[in-house]
């Protein structure tokens, strides 16, 4: 079953949180990560969301999606997305097959 990490943010340095993104994407190829949706201005339908920014990214399993945040290769980039922004970040199965 899919799983996937919805993160919610805000960028305060952009030129820091420009390295995370030069090395974010390699990490998560060996994981099967896939970003399906980045959006900085995010339209709000409903609620009062605490940051604009909503990125989604699909993994083949939880699994996948959990190994990947706590690798070394990701926790090797962390740190300049920590230092230079502020966001939430979710883990979540996604829809399967019903029994």
């Amino acid at each position: 079953m899919p799983a996937y990490i919805v993160a919610s943010g805000r960028i305060d340095d952009q030129d820091r949180f420009n390295v995370y993104m030069k090395g974010v994407a390699d990490t998560m190829e060996p994981f099967g990560g896939k970003p399906l949706a980045v959006e900085d201005s995010a339209e709000v339908l409903e609620g009062h969301p605490p940051y604009p920014r909503v990125v989604v990214v699909e993994f083949p399993t939880m699994d996948d999606a959990k190994n990947w945040y706590h690798s070394n290769d990701y926790q090797a980039v962390l740190g300049h997305r920590l230092a230079s922004s502020e966001h939430v970040l979710y883990v979540m199965n996604g829809f399967g097959p019903s029994e």
